[in-house]
């Protein structure tokens, strides 16, 4: 080894040497009362060894609490983005059920007010849209199949469907069968007539029932 290096080791073992005994230096500098001891690099040594073992404690604790905060906060990061992701898809249900509600209580308003708004019907013109009741799908009545049924003149038939189909309660299909037009309900006249059947219902049950009088019990002569 060249004496180049070797002096250069010493500097270096010199200058950790009174790095190492700079903070007991300093508590004997500030405190001579420590200084109990004849050796002052004995008691410089001591305290510094004190000293810089606290301070690696306090730097291993504060890393620990660096780390123990870090975990806290990303926890709670974590959680705070889930609870929000899960309050925004409440939300967002909640508001798709209220506008679905709304939506369905608008159509059902306007349907209660597109049939309300009906003028009343002639005797005739019920029979006819209610000839229509039952039809099976894409099944179509002409006015002269309403006509034998209804056992009725097709002129007076034909006009009621034509003031039906007014009222947008009847739909017509042109040349349905034999040159004549073919006519089924529409979805205003199965409204209507749904709201017929309801009304028919509550007046039925207003009305007042005949109450059976209770039957007298003659007394029966037994034998003795």
């Amino acid at each position: 080894m060249s004496a180049d290096i070797q002096s250069a080791l010493i500097e270096v073992a010199l200058w950790l040497y009174h790095g190492f005994l700079v903070p007991g230096d300093q508590l004997r500098s500030r405190f001579p009362a420590l200084d109990v001891a004849g050796d002052g690099r004995f008691v410089s040594g001591l305290l510094s060894a004190a000293v810089w073992l606290g301070a690696i404690l306090l730097i291993v604790w504060f890393c620990r609490l660096v780390r123990h905060v870090d975990r806290t906060l990303t926890a709670f990061v974590v959680r705070l983005y889930e609870e929000s992701q899960r309050a925004l898809r409440v939300a967002a249900r909640r508001l798709t059920i209220a506008l679905r509600s709304y939506a369905l209580e608008r159509q059902a308003r306007a349907t209660r007010t597109e049939v309300f708004e009906q003028p009343a019907l002639t005797g005739l013109q019920l029979e006819v849209l209610q000839s229509h009741v039952g039809l099976p799908p894409a099944h179509l009545l002409t006015p002269s199949d309403i006509a034998r049924t209804l056992e009725m003149r097709s002129a007076d038939v034909e006009q009621a469907l034509t003031q039906l189909r007014k009222l947008s309660l009847v739909a017509r299909s042109i040349g349905a069968g034999d040159g004549e037009d073919g006519y089924r309900l529409s979805r205003a006249g199965e409204v209507f007539l749904a709201a017929c059947s309801r009304a028919q219902r509550v007046n039925d049950a207003s009305l007042p029932q005949p109450t059976a009088r209770p039957k007298r019990l003659e007394p029966t002569l037994g034998r003795m």
